[in-house]
């Protein structure tokens, strides 16, 4: 009889059971997708709002069991915390997302996590590990999808190796694919390839040639097109008016630019557009408007880092809570147990008590002894209750003293996770700074009639403009020793000639495969190269004659030298004995001392100054 009742009472059990599994995976589906909407819907008004929700949505979509709604999730909380600067966040969510695109082995999918995963490396500073994520998307892409998606991989490729500072790759990569698509009827496709070229010639910081392509990119583009890529045209084809002095056309590209930006109502462009105006008033000589724009992207950054930090300060205090939720409810359970353990002994004792008081109605004598012993029972019961009470006080305050040791060990994780971070903003405030006083310099010259003092104030300006250009390129460093030395002479020179308005008649080449150097070497050599040059610039090709300028930074024995040439009519025979003839020139020579240098003017052809210095091999000596 109950071998026959077993078998439909156990088949019940089981469906209700795989009913209550299948109902509460719909509703985990169903609560993360709603997630995901809400993250998606608050994430330009709320963004820490929107980072709770993908959160969440990620929780729900792991109780599903549902592969593709887990990846869905992982793209969502990837490009909130990508909005909030979460950057250790984002590449952890890349790297997962890309795990389970390997297991749906989806193409396409596992092709766009890779672009998602080189984001990642980009913003972490890791410009070689994005190039590298980069090119894995595209050999993806080529075997078997549609062209358009080859082409969305190829542009990828070329963005990133722009961003890496790899222009000469990128302009060869866009031009070999702009020329196979040559014959194609599809306008839409070159203006694509045509803005790829546009944006890496203006990176170059060649804008006649730019503007070239940017124009036919934008001819090309409908008003249906993505408005990312309308959005990168009008940019780059601001930044390259405002580089040729085109002020006007700067203003109305900078206008289409914010069309589109209004449209897509992304944070990013809305940024992008500010820095836009800030270089446009610049160009234009607006210096109130332009240190009011520079205020604005400054209390836009710091807003940024304020709400990141909010973000850590309340993950951490979360986890502190959650730890401390756990060990209590821990503790009840072992309380609860131990209870259960008393009443379950004290019902036994009971019950043989009333076993015996049934007895000890017959005999009286057990009934005493029956007594004396329940007496001894309740004595001994009441030890242990002490006992147990005073080991559980102990056991709570060690909780207590282990919850204070986590508490202290998060806030010095906390503080060296920060400690990175304050020291780039260092570097970035010294260098917004910097701007902000080149800009009050250039206000101050406003209100001055005497060429003398602007002459002198625009020199200020340069070595100032130099100082910056040092502290920017240690803040987009990842410890302020690596990176590229020609890029930051080139970007030197560039400033300079933009200043003076020679970059039309002024060719510099610029020749070096070092490294950049440390802080204590870069800024005195910084300063080296912009005294040398602006004295180049005012001297050496006068009456707006053409030249050329030669610079090359390489070792020599144990230190380094640097060769500066130009083909001027050279220095004088003061400048050749080592007399002292500018300013410029006296202070070229406290910052070879700076540098442990020896400088020298030689004759001859043109102007060449030889300076040999050794960083490394004392300690720096500051010039007096």
């Amino acid at each position: 009889m109950m071998t026959f009742l077993a078998g439909p009472m156990f088949g019940s059990v089981a469906e209700d059971s795989l009913r209550m599994v299948v109902h509460d995976a719909v509703t985990a589906n169903q609560r993360a997708n709603a997630c995901m909407a809400t993250a998606y819907r608050s994430v330009e008004s709320s963004p820490l709002q929107a980072l709770e929700k993908a959160q969440q949505a990620l929780v729900f979509a792991q109780a599903s069991g549902d592969p593709v709604l887990e990846h869905k999730a992982l793209v969502c909380l990837g490009g909130i915390e990508e909005r909030l600067g979460l950057f250790n966040d984002r590449m952890t969510s890349a790297l997962e997302a890309l795990r389970l695109a390997q297991g749906l082995a989806d193409p396409l999918t596992i092709a766009l996590d890779l672009r998602e995963l080189s984001k990642a490396y980009l913003m972490m500073g890791r410009s070689d590990l994005a190039v590298e994520e980069a090119r894995n998307s595209l050999a993806v892409m080529l075997p078997t999808r549609p062209v358009e998606e080859v082409e969305d991989a190829e542009l990828f490729l070329v963005s990133t190796l722009v961003d890496a500072g790899h222009y000469e790759e990128a302009l060869s990569r866009a031009m070999r694919s702009l020329a196979k698509l040559k014959d194609q009827a599809d306008p839409q496709h070159l203006a694509r390839y045509h803005a790829g070229v546009g944006v890496v010639l203006v990176a170059q910081g060649k804008y006649s040639d730019a503007i070239v392509h940017l124009t036919q990119a934008e001819g090309g583009l409908p008003a249906s097109a993505p408005a990312q890529d309308r959005f990168e045209v009008q940019e780059a084809l601001t930044k390259a008016h405002i580089g040729l002095g085109r002020t006007k056309e700067a203003r109305t590209s900078l206008g289409n630019a914010n069309t589109v930006a209004e449209e897509t109502g992304s944070w990013s462009h809305r940024h992008r557009i500010l820095e836009l105006r800030y270089g446009l008033a610049r160009a234009e000589n607006e210096w109130r408007e332009a240190v009011g724009l520079l205020e604005s992207i400054k209390q836009a950054n710091d807003s940024l880092l304020v709400a990141r930090a909010d973000m850590q300060t309340a993950r951490l205090q979360m986890s502190f809570r959650m730890e401390g939720k756990e060990k209590v409810n821990a503790e009840l359970r072992d309380e609860n147990a131990r209870s259960a353990e008393i009443i379950a002994g004290t019902t036994m004792y009971n019950k043989v008590l009333l076993f015996l008081s049934l007895l000890l109605c017959v005999l009286v004598i057990a009934l005493v002894f029956t007594g004396r012993h329940g007496r001894r029972v309740t004595r001994r019961l009441k030890l242990k209750n002490a006992v147990v009470k005073r080991q559980h006080d102990e056991i709570h305050a060690k909780n207590l003293e282990l919850q204070r040791q986590n508490l202290r060990l998060a806030e010095t994780l906390m503080s060296e996770e920060e400690k990175d971070l304050m020291i780039k903003e260092i570097h970035h405030r010294v260098k917004n700074n910097l701007q902000v006083v080149d800009s009050l310099l250039q206000l101050q010259t406003i209100d001055s009639a005497d060429p003398g003092i602007a002459k002198v104030v625009r020199e200020a300006q340069g070595r100032i403009r130099s100082m910056a250009l040092v502290h920017e390129q240690i803040y987009r460093s990842n410890s302020g020793a690596k990176g590229d030395l020609r890029f930051h002479l080139e970007k030197l020179v560039r400033n300079i000639l933009a200043a003076y308005g020679a970059h039309d008649r002024i060719s510099v080449q610029v020749d070096t495969t070092l490294p950049t150097f440390h802080m204590e070497c870069l800024l005195p050599l910084t300063l080296v190269v912009n005294e040398l040059f602006t004295n180049a610039v005012k001297y050496a090709f006068t009456n707006h004659a053409p030249g050329r300028v030669t610079i090359v930074v390489r070792a020599a024995g144990n230190g380094y030298e640097l060769l500066f040439h130009d083909d001027g009519p050279g220095f004088g025979t003061q400048a050749a004995d080592g007399q002292r003839t500018t300013f410029g020139l006296e202070l070229v020579k406290m910052l070879a001392e700076q540098l442990n240098g020896k400088v020298r003017y030689l004759t001859g052809a043109g102007s060449t100054v030889h300076l040999t210095f050794v960083p490394d091999a004392i300690p720096l000596r500051v010039a007096s």
